[in-house]
């Protein structure tokens, strides 16, 4: 199935990097020798331009949590559309979606919407900054926000840029980014309160915002501790500084999000992907007294908040069909095929003599190539090994051969598509996968 340089994938894929630097517009969907071009989708498989059917376990990063042509997403978007594509008059989805958040996310009385999570987390940070009259913004090392060159401090870093483990370096991502950027920027360590505190405490006077990922998708989702969410959140309260949740990809932890699962609320929710039905989305949600900032009806502004498209109307529609299918029920669902998923891949690594984890929670699921689990970034990188992308590059091509999409990285996503047959095939499919690499590796 793959590769096929004869393939019309390959064919597009060369027209492509005609008129496309990489022959894309997405690093992160990009793999080699070249990508698979999508033709259609239905419920959790994905049809390619040349006719292979693949059980799709990225769902686009996570925002096709009803799988593909999910048919009261698809009457909604064409109800909504046949009214009105957009405009400049706010329309009643956009109240409706809002009260829908409300009502699930526990630190969340107040709703505005973006275009998209990283249009989120910009957003939060300015009203972090608008809220305390400060500048600087303190992330979890190793942790991943969005496109925003502030926030991908410290994304990725290795050993050659991370700096001692109790004062983690900043370095940027991109080439050219301002040091003086990067100075509006506190590190601290993931899941390592004393440490932590210590940053945090020197430089509470300029510190607007601390922002965590509570199961942060980039660490293979491994879950802050709860007492360390609830000592972030007593600094904060104690400092004056703004506590925000970056819940874009982790709100499918539960009905009512990470923050739920994890028993904490922060001021302010950074959220996207699933809250969209498939379509372009995101939100800050917070406590009314945080979202006061953006209340340009209570007197002078702090901080301007707008958008062509934001709160687009077809957005809202589609994100209002997809959470009235997302049901405490549903989200059980999940959590037990999830479960189920791990527990096999497991044992299929135990058969193969592979030294892997199934990592994750819910319908989130990490393939690592280390046995216990990882508490921080370092531990991550350290145990995945120095050879770490080769060997994810390919499995990754063993499971497109096999007909599973999974993340260029071993991320794995479920949907409510998916019966319980669908994660039965899926892991024998993964079963052929993993013994080929098995003896890839042993050779």
């Amino acid at each position: 199935m793959f590769p096929d340089p004869q393939s019309k994938s390959a064919r597009l894929f060369e027209r492509a990097g005609r008129v496309q630097p990489g022959a894309n517009t997405r690093h992160m969907i990009t793999f080699g020798p070249y990508i698979v071009y999508a033709d259609h989708g239905e419920g959790c498989r994905l049809t390619d331009v040349d006719g292979n059917v693949y059980l799709d376990w990225i769902n686009n990063f996570s925002t096709q949590i009803h799988g593909y042509a999910f048919p009261p997403i698809l009457e909604a978007v064409r109800e909504q559309i046949g009214r009105t594509i957009c405009c400049i008059l706010p329309d009643e989805a956009e109240i409706e979606l809002s009260e829908m958040i409300v009502e699930r996310m526990p630190g969340v009385d107040q709703v505005r919407f973006t275009n998209s999570g990283t249009e989120a987390i910009m957003v939060a940070v300015k009203a972090a900054r608008a809220i305390t009259g400060r500048g600087k913004v303190a992330k979890a090392e190793g942790g991943y926000h969005g496109q925003f060159d502030l926030m991908e401090a410290s994304f990725l870093p290795t050993p050659a840029n991370w700096g001692p483990p109790e004062r983690p370096a900043a370095p940027p991502l991109g080439v050219g980014t301002p040091t003086s950027l990067m100075e509006q920027v506190v590190v601290y360590p993931f899941n390592d309160w004393p440490a932590s505190e210590a940053l945090l405490e020197e430089s509470a006077d300029d510190l607007a915002a601390v922002v965590i990922d509570p199961y942060p998708a980039r660490l293979g989702f491994s879950p802050a501790d709860h007492s360390y969410l609830e000592a972030l959140k007593a600094f904060c309260r104690r400092r004056g500084v703004v506590l925000i949740f970056d819940e874009v990809f982790c709100n499918r932890a539960s009905y009512h999000g990470a923050q739920g699962r994890a028993g904490v609320t922060p001021d302010l929710t950074v959220m996207g992907k699933i809250i969209g039905g498939g379509f372009p989305i995101g939100a800050v949600g917070g406590t009314r007294e945080a979202m006061a900032v953006f209340d340009n009806l209570a007197g002078p502004l702090r901080m301007s908040h707008s958008g062509t498209f934001t709160a687009n109307p077809v957005s809202m529609a589609a994100g209002v069909a997809a959470l009235k299918h997302l049901t405490p029920d549903v989200f059980e669902r999940l959590e037990r095929q999830g479960d189920r998923f791990r527990e096999g891949l497991t044992a299929i690594f135990r058969r193969e003599g592979l030294a892997m984890r199934a990592n994750g929670l819910a319908s989130m699921t990490s393939l690592q190539f280390f046995t216990e689990p990882a508490r921080n970034y370092r531990e991550f990188y350290t145990r995945s090994g120095p050879d770490y992308l080769q060997r994810m590059q390919a499995l990754h091509r063993q499971f497109l051969s096999e007909g599973v999409l999974m993340a260029t990285r071993g991320m794995m996503i479920g949907s409510t598509a998916m019966t319980d047959a669908d994660i039965e095939e899926t892991l024998e499919r993964c079963g052929r996968a993993l013994a080929a690499f098995a003896g890839q590796v042993a050779a």
